[in-house]
């Protein structure tokens, strides 16, 4: 338009002319365009007025600072130094959607309860009696077992494709983290035989309680065949990160300790059990499974994935709601709470008081004028007897402890947090 300088099909080199064309700069519409970079409003407006017009600003005439990116960014630089094409700021892909994020943010207070329970900051302090840690021992290996029938179940749902990057598809890298945590959970039985042949800690033959087999059942429900592959994955992943968050919490407690304890079971949770859920290991396996389980929302969903959104979320409160009652219930002293079992077991029904109440009118208590003169005599002694005698086997015919110490059997102490067995086999890494 100015000098008959032509080159074809090369942007750059016509901008490189552009910037020395003395005949092009002597042109209105490049005094306009300097105007404009100058922020000279007037002499752009007195152009316009003119009927001219800044044609370069109007897409009639090339940009000499448009920026190619053909072959990268053009960083060539005229004869003063500058660059020729300024550079662009770098715009980062928007982030793609999380699914952990939003079950973590919409169940955030029933998370916290069932990461934060007594158990554990008496676990963490040192206060933690042997009862309460052996039961709960004895209940973490009924979820084990039931752990590694779970993985083999979801392991079964993978369907693998053909591909030349297998280790970079979604399917395949579920599937090496599944075979993962079947080969931690069973390093974690073994860590369990070692530990408690080690520091010598008792552990019974009690049966899963109530909230444990919820925990199984769960465990079923979510790898049956009505239920995705997703489904499946939020449980491990849920379970396991409740595990890990937990026992920091009970982590978080051991600075209060102001002497080491000498006590075999405290001296296992301080040197083995919660630095093995503790350790980079189980937080790295953790981790890997929260990004395949965000991967996973964002690829596999069918239509528009709210139907499958509102189960992962109901999965997860369930979750939660189970991993608070796993843990079992102790007192301030860190103690077995028999008192709140009593109020959890039979139902629902408050046992415990009333019984104290009937066992008081039968010693003789004064629990009102009948009850006192029964009691002070020889007849009201006899029947004070055998009426104790009748609500003790009654009581025992029902599970509840006939007062030798024996845990009743309550619905709040087994949780199967898919967390301790997964957990416990990935820390082995660093403890075994």
């Amino acid at each position: 338009m100015h000098c008959g300088f032509v080159r074809a099909k090369n942007t750059t080199r016509q901008i490189e002319h552009l910037q020395e064309c003395q005949a092009y700069l002597a042109s209105p519409e490049a005094q306009a365009h300097l105007a404009a970079q100058n922020g000279d409003a007037s002499q752009i407006e007195s152009d316009v007025q003119a009927g001219g017009g800044p044609s370069i600003l109007n897409g009639q005439h090339p940009n000499p600072n448009l920026q190619v990116h053909r072959r990268g960014p053009n960083t060539k630089r005229a004869r003063d130094g500058q660059l020729l094409a300024p550079n662009v700021p770098h715009m980062h892909p928007p982030l793609a959607p999380s699914l952990t994020a939003h079950l973590l943010a919409k169940c955030q207070p029933q998370f916290t309860q069932a990461t934060q329970q007594p158990f554990l900051s008496h676990a963490g302090c040192g206060s933690l009696a042997p009862g309460p840690l052996s039961q709960w021992l004895v209940q973490d290996g009924h979820y084990a077992r039931g752990y590694m029938r779970f993985v083999g179940q979801l392991l079964a749902k993978i369907r693998l494709p053909q591909t030349s990057n297998s280790q970079f598809h979604p399917m395949y890298r579920t599937m090496d983290l599944l075979i993962s945590a079947l080969n931690n959970m069973r390093r974690e039985m073994q860590f369990f035989e070692i530990t408690a042949t080690k520091y010598g800690l008792a552990l019974g033959q009690d049966p899963p309680t109530p909230i444990t087999r919820a925990l199984l059942d769960l465990f079923m429900s979510s790898s049956s065949s009505s239920a995705s592959l997703l489904e499946g994955m939020v449980v491990l992943w849920g379970i396991e990160h409740c595990y890990r968050s937990a026992w920091r919490y009970a982590s978080s407690f051991s600075t209060s300790l102001s002497t080491p304890s000498t006590d075999s079971h405290i001296v296992a949770l301080h040197q083995a059990l919660i630095p093995n859920w503790t350790s980079p290991a189980f937080a790295k396996f953790v981790d890997a499974s929260r990004s395949l389980v965000d991967e996973l929302a964002n690829i596999t969903t069918t239509r528009d994935g709210k139907e499958e959104m509102d189960r992962c979320e109901e999965i997860f409160k369930q979750i939660c709601w189970l991993a608070e009652r796993f843990w079992p219930d102790v007192d301030g002293m860190g103690e077995e709470d028999e008192s709140g079992r009593l109020g959890a077991g039979m139902g629902g029904m408050q046992v415990g008081p009333g019984v104290a109440a009937l066992e008081n009118a039968m010693n003789g208590l004064p629990n009102g004028p009948t009850m006192n003169g029964l009691s002070n005599g020889p007849m009201g002694a006899q029947m004070s007897s055998q009426m104790s005698s009748q609500m003790n086997n009654q009581m025992n015919t029902q599970g509840m402890n006939g007062g030798n110490g024996t845990q009743v059997g309550d619905g709040r102490n087994s949780f199967g947090l898919a967390n301790g067995n997964g957990l416990d086999s990935i820390g082995q890494n660093q403890n075994s």
